[in-house]
């Protein structure tokens, strides 16, 4: 069981800042390339080019959370022929379309194409090239990037509930990381949103008092194995671990710290320090837990599923 920390907090509260801003940080786009081994480094110019298309029209993530809403792109060639120049180069002339759509469950939304033309010392090169030439202030880029985000806006309306339902699927069998990685990925514009997140928080807390639990069973062997001083001592500093901490919970550790300092007087420092730790930054506890739960959401988007796309 992980233990729940402020590793990230700057990054959630960066999220909670996009939740209230306007549409365009509502709907998050993940570029996309399929990777060709003859074009290697042409596939990484049409990469940074997607991720400076989400970039201008605010509909990247900086979170790290991955989406199931992609950007990708396919180049046809149209002409390929060799320069008459000295050293003769390559030239390639492509249409290049742009795709976007649902990557997971294959749902193309918008397109658009455009003509490129690149030249290089070889196929590579000359196809880096013409990517290079993509420009990001296309007008029928910006309106299939409206279009998908309408779209995107729509989905998420119609299948909301449903994505309740799978969370709450996975929820209960225990498979937190995944309940967090749908729940997490539920933008401002979904009708469920706030009850997506009041869900994260009761998984995440229902996940501390397992945890909590383990840290208490572990403190009471520490006691029960060496109730004298330094037993006493270890029980409460493994008590000082426990975060996120319930009523009852709380409850049962100040029991035993009771119980341990009403035979060992010595241990006093150990309990007030242990509830100090206990007690601190309350104010900040709602955040960790989300805080928490979004590091589990990235963990998982790390290994995301492979996306199903058949647009060309």
């Amino acid at each position: 069981m992980k233990k729940i920390s402020l590793l990230l907090l700057a990054a959630l509260c960066h999220i909670a800042l996009l939740a209230q801003s306007a549409l365009p940080s509502q709907v998050v786009l993940t570029p996309y390339v399929v990777n060709d081994a003859s074009t290697p480094g042409a596939d990484k110019v049409l990469l940074d080019k997607l991720n400076r298309i989400v970039t201008k029209y605010g509909v990247s993530s900086d979170s790290g959370l991955g989406s199931p809403f992609i950007i990708t792109g396919h180049a046809i060639e149209l002409n390929r022929e060799t320069t008459a120049t000295v050293p003769p180069h390559m030239a390639v002339d492509l249409t290049l379309t742009l795709y976007i759509g649902n990557g997971e469950e294959g749902i193309l939304f918008s397109t658009c194409s455009m003509n490129l033309r690149g030249v290089g010392n070889n196929l590579d090169k000359a196809y880096a090239a013409a990517f290079k030439r993509l420009d990001v202030n296309d007008p029928e880029l910006s309106a299939a990037i409206e279009e998908g985000r309408s779209r995107i806006a729509r989905y998420y309306a119609e299948a909301g509930p449903g994505l309740i339902r799978k969370a709450e699927a996975f929820a209960a069998v225990g498979n937190y990381a995944d309940a967090y990685g749908v729940l997490l990925r539920i933008p401002p514009v979904c009708p469920q949103y706030e009850q997506a997140q009041d869900m994260v928080l009761s998984l995440v807390y229902k996940e501390a008092e397992s945890y909590n639990g383990d840290i208490l069973a572990e403190a009471r062997a520490a006691w029960s194995a060496s109730p004298d001083e330094a037993g006493a001592a270890e029980a409460a500093r493994i008590l000082a671990g426990m975060q996120n901490v319930s009523a009852k919970m709380r409850a049962a550790a100040d029991a035993l710290m009771k119980e341990m300092s009403g035979r060992m007087q010595k241990v006093d420092d150990a309990e007030r320090a242990a509830r100090k730790k206990r007690e601190e930054n309350a104010h900040a506890e709602r955040m960790a837990a989300i805080n928490d739960a979004t590091k589990v959401a990235v963990a998982r988007a790390q290994n995301r599923p492979a996306y199903h796309i058949h647009w060309w």
